[in-house]
């Protein structure tokens, strides 16, 4: 396929990029706060009162690798978020474990006792397909999983991670 097709056809697929606008009902999930937003561009997000962390200047410290739904749950009223028998079962493969950001902050004596420095979280926060809790089928980049977390309990555990001298890196999974 020649090259000016091939540039067609992504120009369309950009014009049609979307996510879902703000929703008052979402307030706690939404990471769009742009009320008045009609189409993506136009959606932004702010951390009102907080610093920044730098990041450190050698990247050489030791790493965990976190897949959040697998790993501790930490608030198991979020577990069938969704309202559906078929979001959580410990005896799947498939489905949900509960695994949540609550639980990850609630282990953080354990992770930095092992001397780790960095919290890799495997697959998108966002907001997935219901059947695939890995976080690697995102569906919307502005609204966080509600099996995850709230925004309030991320930036309570991503505020403590860095008090502790600990850094978090967040996968950016666009589709797979």
């Amino acid at each position: 396929m020649a090259a000016e097709q091939w540039s067609w056809i992504v120009l369309l697929l950009v014009a049609k990029a979307c996510a879902l606008r703000y929703d008052p009902s979402q307030t706690a999930y939404n990471i769009n706060t742009n009320q008045t937003a009609d189409a993506p561009i136009n959606y932004w997000g702010e951390w009102q009162n907080h610093t920044f962390n730098p990041s450190p200047s050698n990247w050489r410290l030791p790493f965990y690798t976190v897949l959040l739904d697998r790993f501790v749950n930490g608030n198991p009223s979020n577990d069938d978020a969704n309202g559906t028998q078929f979001e959580h079962d410990l005896t799947q493969t498939q489905l949900r474990h509960g695994g949540d950001i609550k639980g990850l902050q609630d282990s953080l004596d354990y992770l930095q006792g092992m001397g780790i420095q960095v919290l890799y979280l495997a697959g998108s926060p966002h907001i997935n397909v219901p059947w695939a809790a890995d976080g690697y089928s995102p569906l919307d980049f502005t609204l966080l999983d509600y099996h995850l977390g709230t925004i309030a309990e991320w930036q309570a555990a991503i505020t403590e991670i860095h008090q502790r001298g600990m850094y978090i890196i967040l996968d950016n999974t666009m589709s797979t």
